[in-house]
């Protein structure tokens, strides 16, 4: 069997209200990039990218990175989603990437489903905006909904008509397998097999064992480690 190789897709580098409010007017990730300084005398910081300092709100920037990555191997990308009980962040990319068919590339979703905090600052204990847990299943359809869009599209990676998604930590729901049937029936009322679910560790010591209706595990690197 062929491996396929997906490379996470990080949507942080745009300008967004929330994050202007947040971090500062015109924050997007590159700010962060740009702070960078040498650790070693031989080191040099701050590395500059490829093709500059891109604004992923511009969707030619989408096109030149789908023909960039297929050009090196690349399969296809894994978009980071967040969504927080029907409040969309960083969705622009995505959304552009959907409205143009020239990003030809296979493309799946992972739910980033964690609460954002200040801990960049180290200040875990400030909210930002926070993610509800509990259960909700007009909220679960509502989120399926707004998936559906994306698994309609025919560069949608799926396994034996089952949409492919990944969940960021799914440890976090306190019913994370009765949401993930609820949306395997939805899944099947649109058309297709039901989904194809994975889930990322980041430690070696999560309980994996509550997540029987998962398909498969991916390693979360730098975190991930076993003793």
């Amino acid at each position: 069997m062929k491996i396929k190789i997906l490379a996470f897709y990080l949507p942080q580098y745009h300008s967004i209200p929330e994050n202007d409010m947040w971090w500062g007017k015109g924050f997007t990730e590159w700010t962060n990039v740009k702070k960078a300084k040498p650790l070693f005398k031989w080191q040099y910081q701050p590395e500059e990218p490829l093709n500059g300092y891109y604004d992923l709100s511009n969707t030619n920037v989408l096109e030149q990175q789908a023909k960039m990555a297929k050009k090196y191997g690349i399969y296809g990308f894994c978009y980071y989603h967040y969504w927080f009980n029907g409040k969309l962040l960083l969705q622009k990319p995505l959304e552009n990437m959907l409205n143009n068919n020239a990003v030809q590339i296979p493309f799946c979703l992972c739910w980033a489903n964690e609460t954002w905090s200040r801990r960049w600052d180290g200040r875990d204990n400030q909210i930002l905006i926070k993610q509800n847990y509990e259960d909700d299943i007009e909220g679960w359809k509502a989120h399926f909904n707004y998936l559906l869009n994306y698994f309609k599209d025919n560069r949608y990676i799926k396994v034996d008509n089952k949409p492919m998604i990944i969940i960021y930590k799914p440890y976090l729901f306190k019913n994370i397998n009765i949401m993930i049937n609820y949306w395997e029936k939805l899944a099947k009322e649109n058309g297709f097999s039901g989904l194809y679910i994975g889930y990322q560790h980041h430690t070696c010591f999560e309980n994996t064992d509550l997540l029987t209706d998962f398909n498969f595990g991916i390693e979360f690197e730098p975190f991930f480690t076993v003793n």
